[in-house]
């Protein structure tokens, strides 16, 4: 009886933990990152609440031309995870690298839309057609096809004409980058 009795109390202790293991794996689940949540209220002050998805790209893509500032970062590291850490730095700080907004715009873009949403790094000569420089920016799919927006491009080689806005991939692949990395955005 004794044995039968431990195997029981075995058995509802395991159950037991199940339980609560799940709850507590679901309760951190839900919790928002720093980074979703500074999104997410980013999202809720700029873009109007009956704007369409398009409308909302376009709208965090020209609050990020006139509100965050070129501040240069040498030696970057194509570390994991370093798209959450910059798309951060630059949503504090307002200030960052093509790489920091890239990473911003795409998380906005991503928490705006839910559209798949991805970081590019490589290299483009859209600063000086004669030189190749690294360089990073965003896809969004939209209806099934690739588009690029970059806002670092466009701010800066384009002087915010929005020539790098919601532009085709492909053509633009031939003519203006080089892709040598791609990282899905995700929170």
């Amino acid at each position: 009886m004794k044995k039968g009795m431990k195997k029981i109390a075995a058995i509802m202790l395991v159950a037991f933990c199940l339980v609560l293991g799940s709850g507590m794996t679901t309760q951190a689940a839900t919790k928002k990152s720093a980074l979703e949540t500074k999104a997410e209220r980013i999202v809720k002050l700029k873009v109007k609440k009956n704007s369409s998805k398009q409308a909302a790209l376009k709208t965090l893509f020209q609050y990020m031309e006139k509100s965050y500032n070129y501040g240069r970062v040498v030696g970057f590291k194509n570390t994991k995870g370093w798209e959450k850490t910059y798309a951060l730095e630059m949503m504090r700080k307002k200030q960052g690298s093509c790489y920091h907004y890239a990473a911003a715009y795409a998380f906005l873009a991503k928490k705006a839309t839910n559209f798949p949403v991805r970081v590019c790094i490589g290299k483009t000569n859209g600063f000086n057609k004669d030189v190749w420089q690294p360089h990073a920016w965003v896809e969004i799919k939209i209806s099934g096809k690739w588009y690029i927006y970059d806002v670092n491009l466009d701010k800066f080689a384009a002087k915010s004409k929005l020539k790098y806005y919601k532009k085709n991939r492909d053509s633009l692949y031939k003519t203006t980058y080089k892709v040598e990395k791609r990282i899905t955005v995700a929170f």
